[in-house]
């Protein structure tokens, strides 16, 4: 019976587009000023990167004000979701300016407004490079749960950097209607199986023990080689059409968890799996009967490629004669049928 079994793959190209407009560094102006926006799609949460070298120090009791055009919502954040570095430095933030050395930037969110207010201590010399984080990128007291949102309309948006301490700069970023871009793609499962010979040169159809000796146990072998790019692997299958048999007899079948040896009439299969490949049921032993009705042989439990010449990607089939002095001369015969199937 032939299944059908169909993948879907949905896969997410985002790209994001980042819009900096930089100032060269001049008296009271900030320089290599810059926001990148983890999205740029309206209506939609960000994390803010801004990134500027001031000019004047920001000295003990002065503010530095962030403002961003109307349309971007800071309703969600607060000291929290934000860290401020000093040439790559974290500072301690909170709700007030501390006192003392080292203590924390007072941060305050107002409208359209984020204002730091520097200790009654520290201060942070010109040419020093100022990194600040907003949203879930934060993470130097605490990791920041929360983020700005971008306007409901696509376009060109200011962002300002002024306060007492001396400085101002102006920078403009893109808001754009989507960022993203969709793509669906459905791959087709694939399975393929074939029978080679015992160095995996060529095809092999069929096995010849010619005038077998009583003396030794006769063999032939041959190798499974499949694949599939089902997820959840493969399975192969196997029958026989009867007995090995003539017009006269048959030769008996090798007794589960019995070797075949030279002398003692039996007959019977021997497996060695592929890596990654499982054997099934009595084929996990030696020698084992092959009935007539539908056996599991072999199966994988994800994708598995078979790769020519790579012998640990195939499977090893041992066919095993043995005759005694009462085996019946004639021609004896036996088919075997191999099925693959998607393991389900």
């Amino acid at each position: 019976m032939k299944k059908k079994h169909q993948h879907n793959i949905i896969i997410l190209v985002c790209i994001l587009l980042s819009a900096f407009l930089f100032h060269q560094a001049n008296a009271g102006l900030v320089s290599n000023f810059s926001d990148q926006l983890s999205r740029l799609a309206i209506s939609t949460s960000s994390n803010h990167t801004l990134n500027f070298t001031i000019s004047s120090d920001f000295s003990a009791g002065k503010t530095l004000e962030l403002y961003f055009e109307s349309g971007f919502d800071l309703s969600d954040i607060d000291y929290t979701d934000i860290d401020f570095k000093d040439d790559g430095e974290n500072k301690n933030l909170g709700e007030t300016p501390g006192n003392g050395v080292g203590s924390n930037i007072g941060i305050s969110v107002s409208g359209q407004t984020i204002i730091f207010i520097q200790n009654d201590t520290d201060s942070i010399s010109a040419s020093s490079v100022i990194t600040i984080l907003i949203g879930l990128n934060a993470n130097h007291q605490l990791l920041g749960t929360m983020q700005m949102i971008n306007p409901d309309l696509g376009g060109i948006y200011k962002i300002s950097l002024a306060g007492n301490f001396g400085d101002m700069g102006t920078i403009s970023v893109q808001i754009l209607s989507t960022d993203g871009v969709g793509l669906n793609a459905s791959i087709e499962p694939a399975m393929s199986f074939s029978i080679r010979n015992s160095e995996d040169s060529e095809n092999f159809s069929g096995c010849s023990f010619n005038n077998p000796s009583i003396s030794s146990v006769s063999e032939c072998s041959f190798r499974l080689a499949a694949e599939t790019n089902v997820s959840s692997g493969f399975q192969v299958w196997l029958r026989s059409d009867g007995d090995l048999r003539n017009i006269n007899g048959t030769i008996a079948k090798v007794i589960e968890d019995q070797e075949i040896t030279a002398g003692n009439e039996a007959f019977g299969l021997a497996l060695q799996s592929g890596t990654g490949i499982n054997e099934a049921g009595d084929f996990t032993d030696d020698e084992t009967p092959v009935s007539s009705t539908d056996s599991l042989l072999i199966y994988t439990n994800s994708v598995y490629n078979y790769i020519q010449g790579e012998l640990s990607t195939t499977s090893i089939i041992t066919l095993k004669l043995a005759i005694s002095h009462t085996t019946k001369a004639g021609h004896y015969s036996q088919a075997f049928i191999f099925t693959l199937l998607p393991n389900y």
